[in-house]
């Protein structure tokens, strides 16, 4: 295994990493939805009102507002999967993956995808004003990872 990833760009398999960590609150709402019985989830529609009305009648009020923080969760990190993209792959062109330290592609890649799973985790735990506040921070500074790294690349790209 350690020999596989010292073959491989770790900036870049950051990519499929956040798509799947993207992925797991979808599939956690799906189970959560279903009662941990997945094979229930009618997937012939599955973003249909009727089925989020379904949902709602059948679950209470505390439940279906975790399945949809769950939902929003991943839609947001669907939405900010083409900045992280972005960084990147023009990181990697301005040839910041052969920078060490803060200041490369691999930290970037890896403080990403950390910020990115604490964000995850308190948008569904989500209860309080005070931790959304703290799901916007972290929301923020994902963001601004990306746009250093994005400014970053430009400048090298001059």
């Amino acid at each position: 295994m350690a020999s596989l990833l010292s073959n491989l760009s770790l900036s870049i398999v950051a990519i499929p990493a956040y798509h799947l960590l993207s992925i797991i609150p979808h599939a956690a709402s799906i189970s959560y939805a279903t009662k941990g019985q997945p094979s229930k989830w009618d997937n012939r529609n599955p973003r249909s009102e009727a089925l989020k009305a379904g949902l709602s009648k059948r679950l209470d009020a505390k439940q279906y507002a975790t399945y949809e923080r769950l939902e929003a969760a991943h839609a947001n990190s669907m939405e900010n999967m083409p900045i992280f993209i972005a960084a990147i792959v023009l990181g990697n062109l301005a040839g910041l993956h052969k920078v060490e330290g803060a200041d490369g592609l691999n930290w970037f890649a890896g403080a990403f995808l950390l910020v990115r799973a604490a964000y995850i985790v308190v948008y569904v735990a989500n209860d309080t004003q005070a931790k959304s506040y703290l799901r916007s921070v972290l929301y923020f500074i994902g963001v601004g990872l990306c746009w250093k790294t994005l400014l970053k690349a430009a400048a090298q790209l001059v």
